[in-house]
């Protein structure tokens, strides 16, 4: 059942050195069996290798480089890590093959190995903290991404971050960190943010979906060069996490006395518009004033208005949605912008002192507003277009319902 058993070389290194740091196990199954390689020190203490695993009839062979699973809880600076495998310590050890067939027959092979230099210190995760550890993961710029802190006590080739859903435990989801001040696997204090993978690591949006709302662990699993490995673990929760979305409806805005695609103005009246908006999206879409009804002077900008009437809330805001109007000779991009709804379309919430308006999921928001020629515009000014703005994320609608606009003497 079992034969040809090898270990060599009997003396190794494990240190990552590139010098004797593994030993090759050769052996033969002449039959199905379940397989373990364990080891022994001087007091007779067991430490699994291989710990009954199915084996088909056939020849193996496997490095071993002095690591064995040995689970086991140890407390550090900031709270516990869990040890899934370690180097043995330096010393003279019996190496174990064992075979147990499906009849129960047991059959093994022994000899020594010994491990000298061994690098046995763990790559210690230390002060592992998630802050906060509940947020909404949808783009809308309040509480969208968390910080993770950890401390690293070497430096590892392998860390990994990921979730697992307690209802889904087989179903991992990595977690991409951005911002982060020094290479994550290096010695060392690091901070990072994640915002659910809507991002790459360079702060690049991909308009990714997040992990489906709910409350994961999220383990970090960091692996030095020698097999030393331990997990660290916190509790996160996504809420109201997912991919905003949003369009004009129709793809069309009612343009006041345009026909075939033009409309005229004279200088010192009023261009005016309406528009629908849709949430078409499964989060809420966060918008701010200027408020539908606002009129615009041709020279002013919403900057301008968040100043005049002190509405800081109406100056560009990460994460907020806005209808926005543009024409070809501006040097601002959608310099008149109105909220995406007015404020009877909208839910209302409070959050840290500050009322925060929402467009929600199948919800419809009109807008409309008007913009005075105070002056003639420049030269060459022909094209205006609507478009939505995701501010400081994205232009998520652009060149929407163009018409041409003809501004002649008053």
């Amino acid at each position: 059942m079992l034969s040809r058993v090898e270990v060599a070389p009997a003396i190794i290194s494990p240190n990552a050195d590139g010098v004797d740091d593994v030993t090759l196990i050769r052996y033969r199954i002449g039959r199905a069996a379940n397989l373990s390689i364990y080891f022994l020190d001087g007091a007779g203490q067991r430490y699994y290798f291989r710990d009954h695993q199915r084996r088909s009839p056939g020849r193996y062979e496997v490095y071993w480089g002095g690591a064995v699973n040995d689970p086991q809880v140890r407390q550090v600076g900031g709270g516990q890590i869990r040890v899934e495998s370690r180097v043995l310590p330096d010393g003279i050890y019996t190496w174990v093959v064992e075979a147990v067939d499906d009849r129960g027959h047991q059959q093994r092979a022994a000899g020594q190995v010994t491990l000298q230099h061994a690098d046995t210190a763990l790559p210690e995760v230390r002060e592992f903290k998630v802050t906060p550890e509940q947020f909404r993961p949808n783009e809308d710029g309040l509480d969208d991404q968390v910080t993770i802190s950890y401390y690293l006590a070497k430096d590892v080739p392998n860390l990994r971050l990921y979730l697992i859903d307690s209802q889904r435990p087989r179903l991992k989801y990595p977690v991409i960190l951005r911002n982060s001040n020094s290479e994550p696997g290096a010695s060392g204090w690091h901070q990072a943010l994640y915002d659910g993978g809507v991002h790459d690591q360079n702060g690049r949006y991909l308009a990714a979906e997040p992990p489906p709302d709910g409350t994961y662990a999220l383990y970090l699993e960091a692996e030095d060069r020698v097999g030393n490995r331990v997990v660290v673990s916190s509790t996160l929760t996504i809420s109201e996490g997912g991919r905003p979305l949003a369009e004009i409806a129709g793809g069309s805005i009612d343009w006041q006395g345009e026909m075939n695609g033009k409309v005229g103005v004279p200088v010192g009246r009023r261009l005016c518009l309406t528009a629908v908006v849709i949430n078409i999206g499964a989060v809420p879409l966060r918008t701010s004033g200027p408020w539908p009804g606002q009129a615009y002077r041709l020279t002013q900008s919403y900057r301008d208005l968040a100043a005049t009437y002190a509405e800081p809330s109406w100056a560009e805001q990460r994460g907020v949605w806005r209808f926005g109007i543009n024409y070809d000779t501006t040097g601002v991009d959608f310099s008149f912008r109105w909220a995406i709804g007015r404020p009877e379309d909208l839910e209302q919430r409070v959050i840290d002192g500050q009322s925060q308006y929402y467009l929600m999921p199948g919800r419809r928001g009109m807008v409309y507003g008007c913009i005075q020629f105070d002056v003639a515009p420049p030269v060459g000014t022909d094209r205006w277009w609507g478009g939505l703005i995701h501010e400081s994320v994205q232009i998520a609608a652009n060149n929407v319902d163009t018409v041409s606009v003809l501004v002649g003497r008053p």
